[in-house]
């Protein structure tokens, strides 16, 4: 076949061409999609993850009390396809049995279920429903009420009324208003009754619990005399000194339920009998050895959480203490002991402390555990270091925290660390403040708004003029290669320098594509549509609490570790009640006013984007 070719000076008609097909890659990706649809009288929310490969069984999750989607991302490497179900139905939950006692909830789930094994080409064999606490109830309730053999539950619910009821708004959505006694009963009665009526015992049937677990004798030991006449009925019981609260053994368990997971979509069904996973033992003597071992060693840990820094406030919060244990001593009569903690900035050798408060966090001793349990209850810090920031010289900060035990003589000060990365930044009175961090260090950085120039940036002020007492300003502000493309991109400022000091107020970047891209350049494709900044509330900024005077106006950028800023123009405030005027471009003429006020101000907006 003779070859052809067009000239790229003599292109080809694109209408000779075939139309655009879907790319088939596309088809093959797998990515969860949420749906919400109506099966029977209700609306059902539900994330839908088709297989990967060849993986054609089906995984139906039920959800837990306060969790959207059952199990969070645990369920990332199951590889068959996978439905979860969210718990809300006319905007409550419903146990998945019914909703203010109505039980068409649990046809219209089945309805649901049911189709996408139609659609999938799989008998109920295929399917496997799994669930934690509510969500475990639910998976033994579908699946011995419509008859699906696979089966994993991990610390369910046996008398699911009385657990219902008074349990927040839980109790509410299943029971009615004023959750009825009689609808109690009524709602007790419907597992032991499906477990009493049900002829079929060759299924494949998990449960999960803990003897620490106070619901393992509340309500998991009823469930088992009825559950140990199926076939293959598996009890697995997780224990550790670790499991405190309910929700833990799910966690605890996981590994455990995993694998059951797995193997039951690949439709081999584990045989493992009744098995007890970890153990309650604990050496109590080398446990006290190596935590007191461990509290004399030179460590500390610190941890920062969070951290929301304002004009106003720069509260930072996250953990902090001194591991192992204190031995106990005959005058002491216990090992515990009270820390004190400060954060710690250190630049040139020089040191500015600020006292943090000792505040309790949940579950520090699953986070942090090591070789032997320890609480570690008051292992919270929390402080607001705003007056400390304001203090500050400009310069780069190295961040510690320091702990103090004056009872055992410990004092201890170690590089504050971030396990997730945090960036914030703020400003006030023509200085932004920087807190950078990550899971080498926390870095804090304070500099001059002034010190910005224009650095090769888009600058293009759209609006400046007063609106009363208020400051209307907005405009176009970005770098070129530096995509603005979400709002995060960069925080911007607006600075009014006085003779004597400086008033700095927060900007936002607003996406404003249609404004932005006329100063793109040509050849340039970078995404700018972020790189507009206006006033946090897009009625202007306020400045009826500033002195009297002359004020030259700069907007700031701050984006990566680089400053940029253009000069807006000038302010005149005068307290006199004379009417508000505004001038652009350093003209006199042509004044816009904006009614008689008790403020009155003469702005010029500079002709040139810098002077």
């Amino acid at each position: 076949m003779e070859s052809s070719h067009v000239h790229p000076a003599n292109p080809q008609a694109a209408e000779t061409l075939p139309q655009t097909s879907e790319n088939y890659r596309n088809a093959t990706i797998r990515r969860p999609e949420v749906r919400i649809e109506k099966w029977g009288k209700w609306e059902i929310e539900y994330e839908f993850t088709p297989a990967s490969g060849d993986h054609g069984n089906l995984l139906v999750v039920f959800s837990s009390v306060g969790s959207k989607y059952g199990f969070g991302k645990a369920l990332s490497g199951v590889q068959c396809n996978v439905l979860r179900i969210r718990d809300r139905f006319d905007g409550g939950t419903s146990y998945y049995v019914c909703r203010d006692m109505d039980f068409s909830v649990s046809d219209a789930v089945e309805e649901l279920i049911s189709a996408y094994a139609e659609k999938l080409g799989l008998s109920r064999d295929a399917v496997v429903l799994a669930g934690s606490s509510k969500g475990g109830s639910a998976a033994i309730f579908y699946g011995l009420k419509y008859g699906y053999r696979n089966i994993v539950a991990s610390t369910p619910q046996y008398f699911i009324g009385s657990y219902s009821h008074g349990h927040g708004v839980l109790g509410a959505y299943v029971l009615g208003e004023g959750e009825p006694r009689e609808n109690v009963d009524t709602l007790d009665a419907v597992l032991p009754t499906l477990l009493a009526e049900d002829e079929d015992h060759d299924r494949n049937i998990y449960l999960v619990s803990s003897t620490r677990d106070y619901q393992y004798e509340q309500e998991v030991v009823h469930f088992l005399p009825a559950l140990r006449k199926y076939s293959n009925f598996n009890l697995v019981m997780v224990e550790s000194p670790t499991l405190v609260k309910h929700a833990e053994v799910t966690r605890q368990g996981l590994s455990a339920i995993l694998s059951i997971i797995y193997a039951l979509t690949e439709g081999a069904a584990p045989r493992w009998g009744e098995v007890r996973i970890g153990s309650n033992d604990v050496d109590e003597p080398a446990a006290a050895t190596y935590l007191a071992n461990l509290r004399t060693r030179d460590t500390a840990l610190a941890v920062l959480t969070g951290a929301d820094l304002t004009h106003r406030q720069a509260g930072l919060t996250g953990h902090a203490f001194i591991p192992g244990a204190a031995a106990a001593t005959e005058e002491s009569g216990n090992a515990g002991s009270r820390e004190t903690k400060q954060l710690v900035l250190v630049r040139d050798r020089k040191a500015w402390i600020v006292d943090a408060e000792t505040v309790p966090v949940d579950q520090l001793y699953l986070k942090y555990f090591d070789t032997y349990f320890t609480a570690y209850r008051d292992g919270g810090f929390a402080c607001d270091a705003w007056e400390l920031f304001e203090s500050l010289p400009q310069g780069v900060y190295d961040v510690f925290a320091r702990v103090m035990s004056e009872s055992e003589a410990i004092d201890r000060r170690v590089p504050l660390v971030a396990y997730e990365s945090i960036d914030r930044r703020s400003a006030s009175h023509g200085f932004e403040v920087v807190l950078k961090g990550d899971q080498q260090g926390v870095r804090l950085i304070k500099r001059s708004l002034a010190d910005g120039g224009p650095g090769g940036t888009v600058f293009s002020l759209q609006r400046f003029l007063m609106d009363g007492q208020k400051l209307r300003v907005y405009g176009v502000f970005y770098l070129p290669g530096r995509n603005a493309d979400h709002r995060n991109h960069a925080s911007y400022y607006l600075t009014l320098q006085g003779p004597d000091t400086a008033h700095t107020f927060d900007l936002k970047p607003l996406r404003m594509t249609e404004k932005v891209n006329p100063h793109v350049g040509p050849g340039d494709f970078g995404s700018y549509g972020y790189g507009f900044f206006t006033s946090p509330d897009g009625k202007g900024v306020d400045l009826s609490a500033l002195p009297a005077g002359t004020y030259t106006v700069r907007v700031t950028m701050s984006a990566g570790g680089a400053l940029f800023s253009h000069q807006a123009g000038r302010v005149d405030l005068r307290q006199d009640g004379v009417t508000s005027s505004a001038y652009a471009n350093g003209t006199r003429g042509d004044a816009k006013t904006s009614g008689r006020r008790s403020l009155r101000a003469r702005l010029w907006r500079s002709s040139e984007s810098d002077s």
